[in-house]
């Protein structure tokens, strides 16, 4: 040190020094501990935020799916109805009952009603069954009663109509001039239940292990 320093100015930078290693010091001691605390609740805070975030994300679908609940179960019932996980023979029938009854449909008796057995769709699926049915009656009311099956709620395919003209109906002959028609209808309708009898689709078998040579 130069001897013309002189001792009050050795004393400041001895001060200066003084203060800057205890500045350090309690920087070190107090203030990085703390901002580090503070960096991780930081970190804490938003992954909080992102985990409320989340559940409100996971409510308002779960509230959506709640509020739509109503209009799922009726598209549902719809879907079923149109076509159905068992064949629902009896149901078919009473179907078409209704749209050929006298009173609440076309007003066609029923000559004869034969259905098919099951049998797979070949789209895989879904399986399906024809039937036939004979019907007499004016030429206006056949073509309804085709229309409606057509339209019913339960999904129906006409396949084939032979429409002839008859002048007898059950046990009754009337006139050729009345314009009366017998008419052949070959449908068919869907289920989504196997055909009885169906083989069930094999599992694959696990491949076997291999102990690897040493």
């Amino acid at each position: 040190m130069s001897k013309s320093m002189k001792k009050p100015e050795v004393a400041l930078l001895i001060g200066l020094f003084v203060a800057i290693v205890v500045g350090a010091a309690c920087y070190f001691l107090l203030v990085g501990p703390k901002k580090g605390l503070v960096d991780k609740k930081q970190k804490e805070v938003e992954a909080e935020e992102s985990k409320i975030q989340a559940e409100k994300s996971t409510f308002k679908s779960l509230t959506d799916i709640k509020n739509n609940s109503a209009e799922f179960e009726a598209k549902v019932a719809a879907m079923q109805a149109k076509i159905p996980e068992a064949p629902e023979l009896p149901s078919l029938i009473r179907n078409i009952q209704a749209a050929a009854d006298p009173y609440s449909g076309v007003g066609l008796p029923w000559l004869s009603f034969t259905p098919s057995d099951v049998s797979a769709g070949t789209g895989g699926g879904f399986s399906s069954y024809d039937f036939s049915m004979s019907v007499s009656g004016f030429y206006d009311q056949v073509v309804d009663l085709i229309y409606r099956l057509e339209r019913m709620e339960r999904a129906i395919i006409v396949k084939s109509v032979n429409i002839s003209p008859t002048t007898s109906i059950l046990d009754y002959t009337y006139s050729a001039n009345l314009g009366l028609v017998q008419c052949q209808i070959s449908a068919k309708t869907f289920t989504l239940g196997a055909p009885p009898g169906a083989a069930a689709t094999p599992t694959p078998a696990p491949a076997p292990k291999t102990t690897p040579a040493e």
